[in-house]
Order: C-alpha cells, then sequence, then structure tokens
C-alpha cells in the first residue's frame, strides 16, 4: 500500500505536487484559526495575508521553471532540427516561454515578497539571463550549421540551469513552511483558552507538513540529481549513462526526452566514427582502422602462428573506367569487395587502401603454406567474370604477400606487402609473389 501511494505521488505533475503540500498545510493551519474564531481573527487575517504572498509566489515560481525546462527541451529540438517547418515551431515555442517567464517574473516583483524572497528572486532572474546568453549562442551556431557546437553549449550549461531551478523551489517551499510555523506560533500564543486543542492541531500540522515537504522534496530532488549526473557525464564526452525515470510527471517526460536526446547524440557519434574509419562506396575498413587490426592482431598473436598480408592491386582497372564509365569501375570496385570478404574467415580483415587496391590481413593462420593457399584462392575467385549492363567485365588482380616475423613494424609489413604486390605486377601480373622473393 505505501509503495502504491508513493508511485501515484511521483506520478503527479510536479506544480500538483508542491500546490497540494500547500494545500493540505493551509487546511491543517486554518482549521487551527478556526478554534480560536474570535480571539484569532486578527491573526488568521494575517495569516492569510502569508498564504496567498506564498502559494502565489511558488505557483508563479513554479510556472517559470517550467517555461525554463519547456525552452531547454525546444532548444535542444531547435539544434537537431533541420532549417523549415519544425524549426521554426520551435522558434515560436522559445521565444512564447520567455514572454511567459518574463510575465511571471515580473508578477513576482509585484508580490509583496519577504527580503529573502525577493533576494532569491534577483539571484534566479539573473541565472535566466545568463542561460539566454548561452541559449543565443547556441542557437546562432546551430544557424550556422554548427549543430555538434550548439548542442555542447546547451548540454553543459543545462546543468546550471537545472540546479538553479531546483534550489529556487526549495528556497520557496522552505520559506512556505516557516512563513506558516510562524503564523501557527503567533495563534498558539493568542489563544490560551484553546491551548491543548490548538497544540495538538499544530503539532499534528508541523508533522504533516514536514513528512510532505520532505516526500515532495524527495520526489522532485533525487531525479534531478539523477538528471545533473548524466548532464554532467555527457559534457564529459560519456554518452553511455541513462536517465532511469519510471514516472509520469514532468521529470519522468524531462528524462525520457533527455534519453531520446542522448540516443540521437550517440548514433550520430556512432556514425561519424564509421564514416571515418570505413570506405565508402565499398564499407570495408579503411586503411587507419587496418593499422588498428594489424597492431591488434600482433599483440594476439600466440603459438608463433604468423600475420600475414596480401596487397591486392586490380590490373587493367583504368581501362575500365575510361572503356564504361566510372559506374562500371564502382560495380567492379564492389564485386571485388565481396568477393574478398566471401573468401576469407570473418577473424580475418579485408580493407580498401583507396583506387583499385585492397588489402587482406589473415590473423592467425596454422601454417606459412596455408597464406599462399587463401592467396592463390583469392586470385582465383577474383578473376571470375563479372556482367554489368550486358557488359562481361573479367577482373584481373595481382597479389603480394608478406609474413610477421614476430618483430616487423607495421609500416615495414605493409611496405613488403606492397614490393611484392609490384612485383607480381611488373612480373606478368595476375599472379601472387611473396615479399621475400623480392629480396
Amino acid at each position: 500500500m505505501w509503495r502504491r501511494a508513493r508511485r501515484r505521488l511521483a506520478d503527479l505533475r510536479i506544480a500538483t505536487k508542491i500546490v497540494s503540500v500547500s494545500l493540505v498545510v493551509t487546511a491543517i493551519f486554518t482549521a487551527s484559526g478556526v478554534v480560536g474564531l474570535v480571539n484569532l481573527s486578527r491573526l488568521i487575517d494575517e495569516q492569510d495575508r502569508e498564504y496567498n504572498v506564498n502559494v502565489r509566489a511558488l505557483d508563479e515560481m513554479t510556472h517559470v521553471r517550467s517555461s525554463v525546462s519547456a525552452q531547454l527541451e525546444a532548444v535542444l529540438a531547435y539544434i537537431l532540427s533541420d532549417p523549415g517547418f519544425y524549426r521554426d515551431t520551435y522558434a515560436e515555442i522559445i521565444d512564447e516561454s520567455d514572454a511567459d517567464i518574463d510575465a511571471r517574473i515580473a508578477t513576482l516583483r509585484g508580490i509583496d515578497l519577504p527580503t529573502s524572497e525577493k533576494t532569491g528572486l534577483r539571484g534566479f532572474t539573473a541565472t535566466v539571463d545568463m542561460w539566454r546568453t548561452t541559449r543565443d549562442a547556441a542557437l546562432d551556431a546551430a544557424r550556422g550549421g554548427d549543430q555538434k557546437k550548439a548542442a555542447s553549449v546547451v548540454l553543459v550549461r543545462s546543468e546550471a540551469i537545472a540546479r538553479a531551478v531546483k534550489d529556487r523551489a526549495s528556497s520557496f517551499l522552505a520559506q512556505l513552511v516557516e512563513a506558516v510555523a510562524d503564523g501557527a506560533r503567533k495563534a498558539k500564543a493568542a489563544a490560551m483558552r484553546n491551548a491543548q486543542l490548538t497544540t495538538a492541531l499544530l503539532v499534528a500540522g508541523a508533522l504533516t507538513a514536514v513528512l510532505l515537504a520532505v516526500l515532495t522534496g524527495r520526489a522532485i530532488s533525487r531525479p534531478l540529481r539523477q538528471v545533473v549526473d548524466v548532464l554532467a557525464r555527457v559534457a564529459r564526452g560519456d554518452l553511455s549513462r541513462r536517465v532511469e525515470l519510471d514516472r509520469a510527471d514532468e521529470v519522468g517526460q524531462m528524462g525520457r526526452s533527455l534519453n531520446e536526446t542522448l540516443g540521437v547524440l550517440r548514433n550520430a557519434f556512432e556514425e561519424v566514427h564509421h564514416r571515418a574509419c570505413h570506405d565508402g562506396l565499398t564499407g570495408l575498413p579503411n586503411r587507419a582502422l587496418l593499422r588498428e587490426r594489424i597492431a591488434a592482431a600482433r599483440a594476439n598473436a600466440t603459438g608463433g602462428l604468423p600475420v600475414a598480408m596480401l596487397l591486392i592491386d586490380l590490373d587493367g582497372f583504368k581501362q575500365v573506367n575510361d572503356a564504361l564509365g566510372h559506374a562500371a569501375g564502382d560495380h567492379l570496385l564492389t564485386v571485388v569487395a565481396q568477393r574478398l570478404q566471401s573468401g576469407v574467415r570473418s577473424a580475418d580483415t579485408v580493407a580498401r587502401l583507396g583506387g583499385d587496391e585492397f588489402a587482406v590481413l589473415l590473423d592467425g593462420v596454422d601454417h606459412v603454406s596455408d597464406v599462399y593457399v587463401v592467396a592463390d584462392r583469392l586470385l582465383t575467385d577474383l578473376q571470375q567474370p563479372s556482367e554489368y549492363h550486358g557488359r562481361v567485365i573479367t577482373p584481373r588482380a595481382s597479389i603480394g604477400v608478406s609474413l610477421w616475423d614476430g618483430e616487423t613494424p607495421i609500416d615495414a609489413l605493409m611496405h613488403d606487402a606492397d614490393q611484392a604486390m609490384y612485383a607480381a605486377k611488373t612480373s606478368g601480373k595476375g599472379r601472387v609473389v611473396h615479399a621475400a622473393a623480392t629480396t
């Protein structure tokens, strides 16, 4: 039952939680005032004034915080959107939330707040101004096409905004409870004839207020700390964490939106990394990734099993481009890539180094002779005819082979394979040459 009640409380809107606490506290202490009806009439009037000030201020501040949160989401959506209808819609949301924030802050300034709350309001207004400056910088970056920089600016600064909103809400809530408690103490002093009953009501009201305040504060501060932690990790480049908030209020919605945003960013970064390490036409690893695979294969080599490099260059590829066009050349490169991948194990690596040059890294073969069996088989498979728009294209290739001797640097291993490949081309093409045969 307690767990079910906590879940229902967590799913309530934040404004509802705070207003509910205020209403419960107000009801309890209003009952205390009714008990001393005549004697406490003046004090009740004073309490009503205090309630109106604090509840109004808390309500306005809650809307300001919601507007700031909505604006943050709109700014992130604006940055991640392309120019057009959606970006214009998010721009309107940003403008509307700005107007709402200004209007409610103006209302707060018009309320007869205590000096401490006025000081807090000035501090919050300064924080909002700082956020707007940061936001405008991010929007300018987004309009200039630098979405990564814009997202980085917003994500880093949003932690400070979230903390400021939380601190402001906690401050208003604490001041509201203190104001009501102060009114209760005055009522107790003025209603001596009803001392016992009034004291019991005040104690019960104070305990209820504290309990509700603690529950509400935990329901708000804990998830916000989790969001802040995730944003801090994002600022350090860690996109692996997620906000775990299974609740239906604004904080839960913010967590889900943040998770979606982080998912988009992670996918974008992974796509950029994949493009940086793979050939755009064939999808094969490029030279940089091949070097990483060679280093890993050398580090993991055990039992004296060799690491072999096959460097493959197509013979007459330029003539195919000249005679049939670059589309035919791209088709031929794609066919060669597929045949190379089909002819090796999953642990091996096939890479395109550029132009019509490919490489195959054999990671841990049983015998040296197996390297030449693989090379001969690949050469045979590569030179099978392929049809392109009714024309038959027969690929030709030369293969150079080099073996890692346990000490050869990566550059030397690739250089030896390159020399062997050129030896294969100069000695008649369409053959396999071992690096040792060129020395």
